[in-house]
């Protein structure tokens, strides 16, 4: 898929798209540059992983392990790269240089406001809270009534280990229905745009944004894809069928870039960590019955 978002000079982004790549060969202990059973894997994928571990891993010093996750085999991904010709054979065009996933319905929970969430042999986990610090006067610092928001300082804030009574109230969260937010009623079905990352010798190109509109564009293209390829996916829309609603988990720091392509932060999902960087959750409705 091409986008018409130019970037400078006579450079040129294109994009390779890969459908619910297995996972099975490769091994999370090793970064992607070294995985013993590379020749099994989709190299798609595998350059998926090589943009993801080299921002992700080496610049925001996420786990080595944490970075592959039960998403990753039903989403579908994209990986962009540059070319200085029109044939995409250029050395350039070889490099993967940037990289989205769209992970399609049903989605877990929403996360708990203030929780800190790791990935743990695939699966996000709660390790803990972050709370409001007691002001003078309070007597309880840990009120889930009042989560720090994106906004707090986290010289306010204060870490608390999850408890016994958190991994049980996450685990009601996960089998009964989700909870109601600002802008999702905890039932209608939504996909979710994620690992967007781009290498940093190539932002400046505006990549990031080539790869949200070309997301965008193939969810509007193509509404029904996942009720074609996934049992899940038809389960979710038994009753209810997709209407185009797109979240994804923002990382704060990078609020004003989702809010340019016209994402919204709902305030009612809160604010939590993920790997210790605070993240909101953004949504944006697509009108399904225009076609790009």
């Amino acid at each position: 898929m091409t986008s018409t978002i130019p970037a400078p000079g006579d450079s040129v982004p294109f994009s390779i798209f890969v459908s619910q790549p297995s996972t099975e060969a490769y091994e999370v202990r090793f970064s992607p540059l070294a995985q013993p059973r590379e020749a099994e894997m989709d190299s798609t994928f595998l350059d998926a992983m090589k943009v993801r571990h080299s921002v992700f891993i080496i610049e925001q010093k996420v786990p080595l392990e944490s970075e592959l996750d039960e998403d990753d085999t039903r989403s579908v991904h994209w990986v962009a790269h540059m070319s200085d010709g029109e044939d995409n054979t250029s050395l350039m065009s070889q490099q993967a240089v940037g990289t989205i996933r769209v992970v399609p319905y049903p989605q877990p929970p929403h996360p708990t406001p203030g929780g800190a969430y790791s990935i743990i042999d695939g699966a996000v986990i709660l390790k803990g809270r972050w709370v409001r610090k007691a002001e003078e006067g309070q007597a309880d610092s840990r009120d889930p009534v009042a989560p720090p928001s994106y906004k707090t300082p986290q010289s306010q804030l204060e870490y608390l280990q999850a408890t016994e009574a958190d991994h049980e109230a996450e685990h009601l969260a996960a089998v009964g229905p989700d909870r109601a937010t600002s802008m999702h009623d905890g039932k209608e079905p939504y996909v979710k745009l994620g690992r967007i990352a781009v290498l940093s010798s190539f932002r400046g190109f505006r990549l990031g944004q080539y790869l949200v509109q070309t997301a965008l564009d193939w969810i509007q293209e193509n509404p029904t894809y996942f009720d074609k390829i996934d049992p899940m996916a038809v389960a979710a829309t038994a009753s209810t069928k997709f209407n185009g609603l797109v979240c994804l988990h923002a990382q704060v720091q990078a609020l004003g870039f989702y809010e340019k392509l016209g994402f919204e932060v709902d305030e009612g999902m809160g604010t939590w960590w993920e790997e210790g960087i605070p993240h909101v959750g953004m949504f944006r409705r697509l009108d399904l019955s225009k076609k790009v």
